[in-house]
């Protein structure tokens, strides 16, 4: 009989429902997705990880697509869910060049190691100039001492120090979420579900637009979202992100207001087109 787990459709909303999944790529790339599309819920995929690794099929395939999300490989080996003999063989993939970086205190003579792989177009090493700056970048995805780290942890308290009029928030290469490279300041804040840094930056003279309402939707923060509804018109387009975002809470609280969805809009450019399977599979449940 083909093995089936219960794979959990709604994996960051407070009103959780199940279903039945028999394909472990598909719950693999839904789990190494969320990191990305819902920044804030990375301990969340760290630990429902830790409960499905316990299927030898799906730990072999999170290993396999473990450069789509080093972060939570790695995060996986520091609880000792993997092992780096575990990891290793999927290191010399030329392709790893981000992942190896994670795992450089582990490899031995990492720059004749790193020196061999294929350095993605996107990698920006103007980041970091020491080992310092690499450590705290994995950690945090930002060197703490930029505005970026500022807004994604909502430092309020160090928000005056910058002059951020005429500034942009720029991801870094171990930053492991939605990457336009650069990007307002208001929007950047309210991605990360930043409510302090996103009120200041408003009160300072910053406007919500369409693409700051895209991204405070990617955060799935409620608060956030209903100062942005008082401010800015729900458009089709704020809906299929949503969908895309997979925020079932912020879809259930659309319909129920009478906003609808159809599926022709479902053509939003976004670099995420792994997550466009799951909407039918939203759509269903909702």
């Amino acid at each position: 009989m083909e093995e089936r787990i219960s794979f959990e459709l709604s994996l960051f909303d407070g009103d959780r429902k199940s279903v039945l999944i028999n394909d472990l790529e598909f719950c693999v790339d839904r789990i190494m997705t969320f990191p990305k599309i819902r920044p804030q819920q990375l301990k969340k995929a760290v630990s429902l990880s830790e409960e499905y690794c316990q299927i030898a099929g799906f730990r072999r395939k999170m290993l396999e697509k473990a450069n789509s999300c080093p972060v939570l490989i790695y995060r996986l080996f520091k609880r000792d869910v993997f092992i780096f003999e575990e990891i290793e063989p999927f290191l010399r993939n030329k392709n790893t060049f981000e992942l190896c970086y994670y795992f450089r205190k582990e490899i031995n003579d990492f720059e004749t190691f790193i020196n061999g792989k294929k350095i993605p177009d996107d990698f920006d090493g103007s980041f970091f100039n020491n080992e310092n700056d690499i450590d705290q970048m994995i950690e945090y995805g930002f060197i703490c001492s930029t505005i970026e780290y500022t807004l994604k942890y909502d430092v309020i308290e160090d928000l005056n120090h910058y002059h951020f009029l005429n500034q942009e928030a720029k991801w870094s290469p171990f930053e492991w979420s939605l990457k336009p490279y650069y990007l307002d300041l208001l929007s950047f804040s309210g991605y990360f579900g930043s409510i302090k840094c996103f009120k200041h930056l408003m009160m300072n003279g910053f406007f919500i637009n369409d693409k700051v309402m895209a991204m405070v939707v990617g955060s799935g923060c409620f608060d956030l979202f209903h100062l942005c509804m008082g401010k800015q018109i729900v458009t089709s387009e704020v809906i299929c992100m949503a969908s895309i975002f997979c925020n079932i809470s912020l879809l259930d609280f659309l319909f129920e207001n009478g906003y609808h969805i159809d599926e022709n809009d479902i053509s939003v450019e976004i670099e995420y087109s792994v997550v466009l399977p799951f909407i039918l599979l939203l759509l269903m449940v909702i």
